[in-house]
């Protein structure tokens, strides 16, 4: 093995020349185990106690699932609206620019990715310049002679129909060039790529509708598709949702026959929701679409919404109060979230329950819900004891009954470092699937702690029937480094490069899994201390053992390429 391989994941052992022969009786072990693979349950329990050559010298607790992993692919831009003057890295111009990815799948396998816009690279310029600074100046999307990386006005909306293997954009998405002008004609007659959006989150029914809300802030855009995304079904283009709320990061969850839930975060109480006060409103439309209930508060810190696809079950996870400290808890209704509405009509919504501690306060830290159609629940959180850059932490919750009971435990990846933003997934079969980004304070055997040069990865495992005590492998996904914290981020205990989450996917057979996340590259044009932020897609295949794709050679002549390098699969000897 090449010395060239990121510290971060090579999986080195305290022993002497001796591994040598242990990786020879490991790769016999591993043909046998492949044999086996193919003749056990996908998930039965010899999925880990004997298959996974690293129990040979790691006795894990959890039954352990892995994955092969894909290429990754950057999101693409649209031909026409490649700029190489604009900004971009060289062999980067063909990709979109954006951050804070959401992801979701129909039944059938179809991915769709939205990304928060660059709000600063609409133009040199920007309308808010007094305020914000910079030079005075309408915004732009694919202009030429402006230097913009938009392709169109809304957030940006990708589609793939294979499987995460290409990717293209949903109909009606179609490139709109033009200033701010442009953009307010076709709100009201164009495309549903002219609605001017800043975030947006996806959600899919159990008919495989696909939801688009696209937020400006003030309030939301709704897009329907069908077809997995290949048809634009909404009747008109640019749907108002019409809430009473201006809202920031907006959270959607589908279930049914369009039965769509909201949750909207205001930062502040809106003055037409009679005397109830929060961060969070609840919505909820039973049409697809608008009109949606208001006025329905739920107090208390970050939070994220999910809902069973098909039965009648909604969970909000939700730090307890804007503290340092407190609680996680859960809210639950088993009647769809029906019957909300201004305070005090609860409708089905039950008393939280609370399912874990928080021991600090981390960076827009969200707690993570995600359920399956057979009981099971799970929430995960960042928790930060030693503040922002001192060792986190990270909690999983897990119930088999719907939320009536709870296991919580730590599942923190590192003895020293970040655990940044968790995201998790279930499988109808009970297979929880835990992905983060991670920053090991002890790569490269270091022994300091969030210092400059250090690299962020992607990282994922996966557990069978997670029980309390047991242990994800961890491991990294993409072996490009996603960021290296700068001399400015260890000054100033930065520690949001990355921004504030991502989000993945599992298959409806439970087979693959997806992720869309960041990776940020070269300096911002624009921003001081600010890099360009790409959004990237990998799958990951089940496997009997971890694999990814090695470190790729760049070239400032040719898009990023890879080559499958080695599969991580037992402890190994390491050149010197």
């Amino acid at each position: 093995m090449a010395n060239d391989a990121p510290e971060a994941i090579r999986i080195e052992d305290e022993q002497s020349s001796g591994s040598r022969d242990l990786n020879i009786a490991a790769g016999a072990t591993i043909a046998v185990a492949i044999v086996a693979l193919l003749l056990a349950a996908v998930w039965g329990p010899s999925f880990s106690n004997g298959m996974n050559v690293e129990n040979t010298v790691q006795d894990l607790q959890g039954d352990q699932v892995y994955f092969t992993w894909s290429e990754p692919e950057y999101m693409p831009r649209h031909e026409e609206c490649i700029d190489p003057d604009n900004g971009q890295d060289p062999g980067y111009e063909g990709y979109g620019i954006g951050y804070e990815p959401s992801l979701s799948i129909d039944s059938q396998g179809n991915l769709f990715v939205t990304a928060h816009k660059d709000l600063r690279w609409g133009g040199e310029g920007n309308p808010f310049a007094p305020v914000i600074g910079g030079n005075l100046d309408t915004w732009y999307a694919c202009e030429d002679g402006e230097m913009t990386s938009w392709d169109y006005w809304a957030s940006w909306f990708w589609i793939s129909n294979d499987g995460g293997a290409s990717w293209n954009h949903g109909e009606n998405f179609n490139p709109t060039p033009g200033n701010l002008g442009n953009s307010l004609v076709g709100s009201a007659a164009g495309a549903g790529s002219e609605c001017l959006g800043d975030e947006g989150d996806i959600a899919v029914d159990a008919n495989d509708v696909v939801y688009y809300l696209d937020t400006t802030l003030e309030d939301n855009w709704w897009h329907m598709f069908e077809d997995g995304g290949n048809s634009y079904m909404s009747p008109n283009v640019c749907e108002r949702m019409q809430t009473m709320a201006a809202d920031d990061r907006p959270w959607v969850a589908a279930q049914g026959d369009g039965i769509i839930h909201y949750l909207g975060n205001s930062g502040a109480s809106p003055p037409e929701c009679s005397g109830d006060t929060g961060r969070y409103w609840y919505y909820h439309s039973e049409t697809g679409r608008a009109p949606f209930s208001q006025c329905y508060a739920m107090p208390g810190g970050w939070s994220t919404i999910s809902a069973q696809n098909n039965g009648p079950y909604v969970f909000v996870a939700q730090e307890d109060a804007d503290t340092s400290t407190g609680v996680v808890h859960v809210r639950i209704s088993d009647e769809y979230g029906r019957g909300t509405g201004p305070s005090p009509s609860d409708g089905t919504w039950q008393e939280p329950v609370d399912v874990g501690p928080r021991e600090g306060n981390c960076p827009e830290g969200y707690p993570v819900v995600n359920n399956n159609e057979g009981g099971m629940v799970v929430v995960a959180w960042a928790d930060c004891p030693n503040g922002n850059t001192g060792p986190w932490e990270m909690r999983v919750a897990v119930s088999y009954d719907n939320g009536t009971s709870w296991q919580s435990w730590n599942a923190t990846a590192f003895d020293r470092g970040i655990n940044m933003y968790p995201f998790v997934s279930i499988t109808e079969d009970q297979v929880v699937t835990l992905a983060f980004y991670g920053l090991d304070y002890d790569q490269d055997d270091s022994e300091d702690g969030y210092v400059s040069g250090k690299d962020w990865y992607l990282y994922a495992g996966a557990l069978h029937h997670p029980m309390e005590g047991d242990v994800w492998d961890f491991r990294v996904v993409d072996p490009t480094p996603l960021h290296t914290v700068t001399a400015y981020e260890e000054s100033s205990g930065d520690t949001h490069a990355l921004h504030d989450f991502f989000e993945t996917v599992v298959s409806a057979e439970g087979d693959w899994m997806g992720i869309a996340y960041q990776e940020n590259v070269g300096l911002h044009p624009f921003e001081e201390n600010e890099e360009q932020r790409y959004i990237k897609f990998v799958r990951g295949d089940v496997s009997s053992s971890h694999s990814i794709v090695s470190q790729p050679i760049r070239s400032s002549q040719s898009m990023p390429m890879f080559q499958l390098d080695y599969l991580a699969l037992a402890p190994r000897y390491m050149d010197e």
